[in-house]
């Protein structure tokens, strides 16, 4: 069993795609949680000085009720974030399982088929998001945020939850030779 850590240790050294696509979504992983937190630690911010937010959207002329829009669209940011931090979390540990040299484990036909799910609700909560924005933007350019429904978000989904089954399909496989030898 040590071998085997060393041996994965040592391949994980030697691919540089492997360690600076470590790299890269480490990288987005905690950024995703940073911006998950700060969108969280906002709502309480602007209802703290809602007064003085309220101010600055009656002045670009929206109506008071438009503070709750603002709310709206950093709750539903951090929830963007969280997906995110979530999806890239499940990426970076299949990555690891490649680094360890043993992908077709069972824990990433599960992981996959989660990223998958989690891009459908990315695109889900597009919606919202994109419907409070341009509610927001008819009174300043501040709150200008796209999140398209993309054919490619789709074409991602359908291509994890794919790619799920085969990691399931050869975790098992790999089970079963596991048990003839």
């Amino acid at each position: 069993m040590e071998g085997q850590t060393s041996a994965a240790s040592s391949a994980r050294q030697r691919d540089p795609l492997l360690a600076l696509a470590r790299l890269a979504f480490g990288f987005v992983t905690g950024i995703s949680l940073v911006a998950a937190v700060a969108f969280c630690l906002a709502v309480p911010f602007v209802l703290l000085i809602r007064d003085k937010v309220l101010a600055w959207l009656v002045a670009q002329g929206a109506p008071p009720e438009a503070i709750w829009g603002v709310v709206m669209l950093q709750l539903l940011a951090a929830a963007a974030g969280i997906f995110a931090f979530y999806f890239f979390r499940n990426l970076y540990r299949i990555i690891d399982t490649v680094g360890d040299g043993d992908p077709f484990v069972p824990e990433n036909a599960s992981r996959l088929m989660a990223m998958g799910w989690i891009s459908i609700a990315s695109h889900v909560l597009a919606i919202p998001l994109n419907l409070v924005s341009q509610w927001l933007r008819h009174f300043s350019d501040r709150f200008h945020v796209e999140f398209g429904l993309s054919l490619a978000g789709v074409l991602l989904a359908l291509i994890l939850f794919v790619l799920a089954r085969v990691f399931r399909e050869g975790a098992r496989m790999r089970d079963e030779l596991e048990g003839t030898v």
